[in-house]
């Protein structure tokens, strides 16, 4: 049997410039129907015409959101135990904050430290190497809190999980890739999680935007340095998928993160080495084919010195 390479197909917001269709012609994906995952837009899942207009294929919604939450209705316990995951969750987050805050502080004066040379280098690693413990112990704890929900319903052997799990399989088997649109990241990757769709997405061709393409990597980072609310810490989420192993992608960088700011663009690429810190802006194309990159457009990397640049094809 002849192998077929695998293609991933990452991409930066949808507006104001509209790539996907372009991007996926230059990708070759093959024909036939693609399969398009839009639980991150919640309520709005299954508004899929505009995409379809753009890519020049039938779509059909795996319809995640709208499974889920039939299976919270419908499945003894289920709620229940989905409630009890996210308020650990929350907390669990809510506490890492409170460290991640002073010790985001303590990098970033001890970046900005002068004195001897030799001293200060190693203070500084000490610094990025606590913020990296700090990172480490959260995605633990958060995975321990997933595993306990895992234990009770796994998608593999849960009978009513299971058959959604085969429903969605059969139609991404009849299909030529899967979409994954933007949207709020959480809530897209609780629903890839409920479903167990780390493991039947492993080998699929995958276009994805924005929060679709942030829940591929196998860390999910936050990060708003415009936020309304002021500025945040760039922060670790969660566990993505791992999919795209090697890189923590920046959605929408252009207006999220302040470049211009050297030292801190100098601790968020340290901080996650590493993985490569890569922006998806409006426009950008990142084609992934078999785990190298083999096209890239307006794609850029945050090197350790706090400089962006052009993301270079393998």
């Amino acid at each position: 049997m002849t192998r077929t390479a695998t293609t991933h197909l990452l991409l930066g917001p949808q507006s104001p410039v509209r790539n996907i269709g372009e991007a996926l012609a230059q990708a070759d994906l093959g024909d036939g129907p693609l399969a398009i995952i839009s639980a991150g837009w919640q309520e709005a899942e299954g508004d899929v015409g505009d995409v379809a207009t753009l890519v020049g294929r039938p779509l059909e919604d795996l319809g995640l959101y709208r499974r889920s939450e039939e299976l919270m209705q419908g499945v003894a316990g289920l709620a229940a135990a989905n409630r009890r995951r996210q308020d650990r969750l929350v907390e669990q987050q809510r506490l890492y904050r409170l460290r991640l805050k002073q010790l985001s502080i303590a990098a970033r004066h001890t970046l900005a430290a002068e004195g001897d040379a030799d001293m200060i280098a190693a203070e500084q690693r000490h610094a990025i190497a606590q913020l990296r413990a700090l990172d480490r112990h959260h995605l633990h704890r958060s995975e321990s809190i997933w595993s306990e929900f895992r234990d009770a319903f796994d998608p593999a052997s849960h009978t009513e999980l299971a058959r959604h799990a085969a429903e969605i399989a059969a139609i991404i088997d009849r299909s030529a890739g899967v979409i994954i649109t933007g949207g709020n990241v959480a809530v897209l990757i609780n629903r890839l999680r409920l479903f167990g769709m780390d493991r039947v997405l492993a080998t699929c061709n995958i276009v994805a935007w924005s929060a679709g393409a942030m829940a591929l990597a196998d860390r999910v980072v936050l990060y708003h340095d415009r936020s309304p609310e002021g500025r945040r810490d760039p922060e670790v989420f969660g566990a993505g998928c791992g999919i795209v192993p090697g890189y923590v992608l920046l959605p929408d960088s252009e207006h999220r993160l302040r470049s211009s700011e050297r030292r801190r663009m100098s601790l968020l690429s340290r901080r996650f080495s590493p993985d490569a810190c890569v922006t998806l802006d409006n426009g950008s194309v990142l084609r992934i084919v078999d785990g190298r990159v083999r096209a890239v457009a307006a794609v850029r990397h945050l090197r350790h010195d706090g400089r962006l640049t052009g993301l270079r094809a393998a």
